[in-house]
């Protein structure tokens, strides 16, 4: 069947094909494809999307190409003519004989038959698509992130647009769930319910894969979703149970502090006299009073790429930067030279900028989170994807929080008590919580647009601990401010769009509750408990 003219006869026979396929499906694969645009002794290579480590090479005879081989079970794969990696064809690759036919130049207009879950993909994305075009996405998202000739457009448009698009997504994931429960036997729903419940809480994905038919219980993909569930269920809570006394706090925008000319600042910290403590992005460490006034400045003397900044209870002032090489990457056949990550460089300054000493904290890549907590110092790795726990003194390694969930080079986290850790796991969708041994504690939220989910792409950017047991919650594109109690989420009121697309948002808290946020371009902003 050509994949490219499903229609209602094609849902039809494809209802058709679920209900009459053999109890004794194939175990293995056998992929045959015809290639215009590419001569003899040419290489193709097949690679798993999931395991790039999983390559295979035919070569090209009488114009045809074979792969044959096993698959634990359905799963996307590229396929790719060796010196024109710039064509590359995404399929879903079954057991099952499959045919592809094509030009080597243009791969990804390439008919693909003999694969069910390739015609199953096929109607979804149809479906999809037809969705998408009723609800003129394509043209509402180039309005809305327009910068040409017409301009930026304006607020009110802005949040019209907004709400189509949240329609939208509504509208696309009751496709998803519909698609689902007709198709419950199909292998793509199983990828579906995967893609679904990405940083979804612990009932929705529950929910999710009770829509599957059983017999697909036994699928690798299937088992390690419910063994997800049962780990996620151990540590998810609600705010009653996990904050037992902050209750309705309300937070607004201090209008009278004076940030607005303190541009520039990436990372934020606090001094025992509640002064505030920046790193710009050229490396420079700004003080400001509570007021807004400027107290200090002065040079971090870093030899790396300045990142995060914290400060201790003697106010001495680590500062962190992100060692940076350049290095020749391949791809798709080309040679490109890209500033890569090897590690993270430490200053210790007293409170008047001079060099107490350095530190040395191995095992980390970037550094884009920081915390000093009485003799610990926690480092946030984004591309190590952990927090590690070192001795502030001697920069000796105690533990580490693993396998987190980062994205956008975004890793952050608050801490209390010198015993909690609240990681803003924006890859999940949540907030999750672990003591200084790296073991789980808690966790909440979940990917949506409510008051109580993350929005966007990722988030959130960072979370932190308020002295009442309340907590603070920053998400971007657009900027969301919440401050959880035992009721739920409050939005902070009043808060521009602090970044641009998907940027990290700095966020720290005072002795006094008070909550400092920093925008590159528009300053520091204050945020005060209001009755």
């Amino acid at each position: 069947m050509n994949t490219k003219n499903l229609s209602r006869f094609g849902a039809f026979m494809l209802v058709l094909v679920l209900a009459v396929t053999s109890c004794k499906p194939s175990t293995t694969f056998k992929i045959t494809g015809t290639l215009d645009g590419i001569e003899d002794g040419s290489k193709v290579i097949l690679m798993s999307m999931s395991n790039r480590t999983l390559t295979d090479t035919a070569v090209v005879a009488n114009g045809t190409f074979t792969f044959t081989g096993s698959v634990e079970e359905p799963s996307m794969y590229y396929l790719m003519v060796d010196g024109k990696r710039m064509s590359t064809l995404s399929f879903y690759n079954e057991n099952a004989k499959i045919t592809i036919k094509g030009h080597a130049d243009t791969l990804n207009k390439a008919v693909i038959e003999g694969s069910e879950i390739q015609d199953q993909y096929q109607l979804y994305t149809d479906r999809v698509k037809a969705l998408s075009e009723k609800f003129k996405v394509n043209e509402l998202r180039t309005e809305m992130y327009s910068r040409g000739a017409q301009g930026v457009v304006t607020e009110e448009r802005k949040k019209e647009i907004e709400a189509i698009l949240d329609t939208y997504t509504l509208e696309s994931e009751q496709l998803t769930i519909d698609y689902i429960k007709e198709f419950p036997k199909a292998n793509f729903s199983v990828i579906l319910v995967g893609r679904a419940t990405s940083g979804k809480s612990a009932a929705v994905v529950e929910e999710y894969i009770n829509m599957l038919d059983p017999k697909l219980a036994q699928l690798p993909s299937v088992v390690k979703m419910r063994e997800t569930v049962t780990e996620m269920k151990k540590t998810e809570v609600s705010m009653e149970s996990f904050i037992t006394e902050a209750s309705n706090l309300t937070y607004g925008v201090d209008n009278t502090f004076a940030g607005k000319d303190h541009k520039n600042v990436i990372y934020l910290a606090v001094m025992t006299n509640d002064n505030v403590c920046g790193i710009t992005a050229d490396g420079k460490v700004l003080v400001v009073s509570p007021t807004g006034a400027k107290v200090a400045e002065f040079k971090s003397v870093l030899n790396s790429k300045p990142s995060v900044i914290a400060v201790d209870k003697a106010d001495n002032i680590y500062v962190l930067g992100t060692i940076v090489e350049k290095k020749t990457v391949e791809s798709r056949g080309r040679s490109m030279q890209v500033e890569t990550p090897t590690g993270v460089e430490c200053v210790v300054l007293n409170s008047k900028g001079i060099k107490v000493r350095d530190l040395k904290l191995e095992g980390l890549i970037t550094a884009t989170g920081v915390r000093v907590s009485e003799n610990n110092i926690l480092v946030a790795d984004t591309r190590g994807r952990l927090i590690n726990i070192y001795d502030l003194e001697t920069g000796a390694k105690k533990s580490a929080i693993e396998k987190l969930r980062t994205c956008c080079g975004i890793l952050d986290f608050g801490v209390r008590n010198n015993n909690e850790v609240l990681v803003a796991n924006l890859g999940a969708f949540r907030v999750n919580g672990y003591d200084f041994t790296g073991a789980p504690t808690i966790a909440f939220g979940q990917r949506g647009t409510g008051i109580d989910e993350f929005h966007g792409c990722c988030n959130p950017v960072s979370v932190a601990f308020l002295s009442n047991g309340g907590i603070v919650s920053v998400e971007k594109d657009p900027t969301r401010i919440k401050v959880y109690s035992k009721e739920g989420a409050k939005k902070i009121e009043g808060i521009d769009e602090l970044v641009k697309g998907c940027a990290y948002i700095p966020m720290i808290v005072d002795s006094k509750d008070n909550v400092y946020l920093a925008s590159k371009t528009d300053g520091i902003v204050k945020c005060v408990s209001v009755k």
